[in-house]
């Protein structure tokens, strides 16, 4: 086999992140770091790194997008509704879950320890959480009431082509999400 890649011209652009780097993003409950930006990848694909604490999660959404997810430590379980039934599908370290475009989708640490997770989506979905960063910066969704501050999300997320059950008010979110979760 020969070995001597000297014929092979070098690609600009090619870069690593380490453990520990990356762009963190905390707003309105969800706090990741992002590994990849889509501009990268000629807009292909983000990855992002997310921490779960016990207890912690993604509400019920769905978006145009595909996305995976790659466990990196401890379990998530996620929701999945085919052909109108609900049901948890647990993911532990080293295991992948695939969420097909507009499939409904919301997923939580169910166990006493955090985990950690990669997500691996398009440039819109990173776009949507661009916008819901510049407008925090402009008022910081921390000083509103967290349904307000969801309700505000749930707009600027169907401009992206995604969308939460239901996407105002947390009463009615909390009443939805519970009957989902059960």
């Amino acid at each position: 086999m020969n070995t001597d890649f000297s014929h092979i011209p070098a690609t600009e652009g090619v870069y690593k992140v380490t453990k520990g780097e990356g762009e963190r993003f905390d707003v309105a409950g969800a706090r990741f770091t992002w590994k990849v930006k889509g501009d990268k990848t000629a807009y292909a694909f983000s990855v992002y790194e997310q921490t779960l604490d016990p207890e912690e999660g993604v509400p019920p959404h769905s978006h145009a997008c595909a996305e995976v997810f790659y466990l990196l430590e401890g379990a998530v379980d996620f929701l999945r509704i085919m052909d109108g039934k609900k049901d948890w599908v647990r993911c532990e370290s080293g295991e992948t879950l695939i969420v097909p475009p507009n499939a409904l989708h919301a997923f939580f640490n169910k166990t006493s320890a955090p985990s950690r997770l990669l997500s691996i989506s398009t440039h819109l979905h990173q776009a949507f959480f661009d916008e819901v960063a510049r407008i925090d910066l402009a008022e910081s969704f921390s000083t509103i009431p967290l349904p307000e501050a969801m309700g505000r999300v749930a707009e600027i997320a169907s401009r992206y082509h995604m969308h939460f059950v239901p996407p105002d008010g947390t009463k009615v979110l909390n009443r939805t999400v519970k009957s989902l979760l059960d």
